[in-house]
């Protein structure tokens, strides 16, 4: 089936947004041709994109009586595409008052409305204050704008203003892309760095940005991810201590982005073998969960969700895990809430080694999600070598690689550190009861740093050797 560009277009406007786009088309200032609403209307009585369109019986609904022109269906195609495009311009418009606001001074000042551009730049000011690459980027425009304005009424312009904004929009989202970048460098092995940013590091440092909390927070998530190990954990402790502090002066995705870099940092120093980090990250997650601007902003996600579940009860936290797991369920998206329910009881069902259950649960699980796949391997892999069940552990191992090796959403990192699990757990196996055997898989499973379930591996050691 070919779909069109305004079978697209009309597939993408949610149910609300129907309701709205037809006042549009109501509304002669946009409107002209009654034919674009009427072609709307007989568009919207099949659900988009499920069949393709019949154009000849579209026109004989449009034009009783003559003759098809598949031309002017082609062009009311069009027209109508063009009226969504604007309507779908107009909404994002209507959402962002800073970018309303400016161009209403920017009309105001050109027809010279003195009184009314004043009250339209006292109404930008009064916006919403939280400091993110937007605001210094807005503001920059503003400052510009007034320049643009004073000029024309010979006044003094405010290059002060115009500098330092720009200064700060610039500086700031060549930190965030930076960090970006690296992230990306870790899953795709490139190489990439942003031009200059060693010597904007250097400006930043020397002329004191810092000022702005948000630019010293992605400065010291820079140095947390390029710094030596004990310099980068020292930038770990401040930049959590200033998210902490200024959490309130962020927008929310600013204030997800940088808890998400502070506590992928956990995860690798967890998965080089640093257990401490453990109930860092745990208290970690209880600061965010108890941020009521984050966590009503928004569903939480069932990674997330699954993650804190699986972290307190290896921290122990058995008591507070069931809560949590009753009191944020409905955070989740409707649609997620009786996947991550099942998957969570089977996760506090393998905490009480019930293994029997823990299988059962599983497969009721609908693996919609990577990491779900992943950790439900992983823990399969574990049921079926406590429980003894040699070849259907070693089906699930060959099967589990397979998966790995070929699924191209499993980045090289999580190939490297689930491969190296599986890897040893067939060591552990082998080596059997032989005491040397297992001491030299431990000292390798020790000294490696790119190992998932580090320490269920070696558990599984101790309790052989008992050391």
């Amino acid at each position: 089936m070919r779909t069109i560009k305004v079978q697209e277009l009309l597939g993408i406007l949610k149910h609300t947004e129907t309701a709205a786009f037809e006042a549009y088309l109501a509304s002669p200032i946009y409107i002209s041709n009654p034919k674009v609403v009427q072609l709307f209307e007989l568009l919207s009585k099949d659900t988009p994109q499920t069949k393709t369109i019949d154009k000849k019986s579209l026109y004989k609904s449009l034009f009783p009586g003559k003759r098809y022109d598949d031309k002017q269906v082609r062009y009311l195609f069009s027209y109508l595409s063009g009226h969504i495009e604007n309507f779908l311009a107009l909404r994002e418009f209507e959402k962002d008052q800073h970018q309303y606001l400016l161009q209403l001074r920017r009309s105001l000042a050109e027809r010279n409305s003195v009184k009314a551009h004043a009250f339209a730049k006292f109404r930008f000011r009064q916006l919403d204050p939280l400091e993110s690459v937007s605001f210094y980027l807005y503001q920059y425009q503003s400052a510009e704008l007034d320049h643009q304005y004073s000029a024309t009424r010979v006044r003094q312009a405010d290059y002060l203003s115009i500098l330092s904004n720009l200064d700060h929009f610039y500086f700031l989202r060549k930190l965030q892309l930076q960090c970006e970048l690296i992230n990306l460098r870790n899953v795709f092995n490139t190489e990439t760095d942003m031009l200059l940013i060693e010597d904007i590091c250097e400006l930043i440092v020397r002329n004191n940005f810092f000022q702005s909390p948000l630019i010293e927070v992605y400065y010291g998530i820079l140095m947390m991810l390029t710094s030596p190990e004990k310099e980068s954990e020292d930038y770990f402790l401040r930049v959590v201590k200033l998210i902490n502090q200024s959490n309130t002066k962020f927008p929310i995705p600013d204030l997800n982005n940088t808890y998400q870099y502070v506590k992928n940092f956990c995860n690798r120093m967890i998965n080089t073998g640093n257990d401490g980090y453990r109930k860092i990250l745990f208290e970690l997650y209880k600061t965010i969960l108890s941020n009521k601007r984050i966590m009503n902003h928004g569903d939480f996600s069932p990674w997330e969700y699954k993650n804190i579940v699986t972290l307190g009860l290896r921290l122990q936290e058995e008591k507070w895990v069931r809560e949590f797991i009753r009191k944020y369920l409905n955070f989740l998206p409707v649609d997620e809430r009786a996947n991550a329910l099942t998957y969570n009881s089977a996760m506090l069902s393998y905490y009480h080694k019930n293994f029997r259950q823990t299988l059962k649960l599983l497969q009721a699980v609908e693996f919609t999600d990577l990491y779900y796949q992943l950790d439900a391997r992983s823990i399969l892999l574990k049921v079926y070598f406590e429980l003894d069940d040699v070849e259907t552990m070693l089906h699930h191992i060959s099967a589990f690689k397979i998966f790995i090796r070929r699924n191209k959403l499993v980045s090289a990192y999580q190939k490297e550190i689930y491969l190296n699990f599986i890897r040893y757990t067939l060591k552990i196996f082998r080596a059997g009861t032989s005491t040397t055997k297992l001491n030299a898989v431990k000292n390798e499973i020790i000294s490696h740093q790119n190992i998932s379930d580090k320490n269920w591996l070696l558990d599984q050691i101790y309790g052989v050797t008992g050391n």
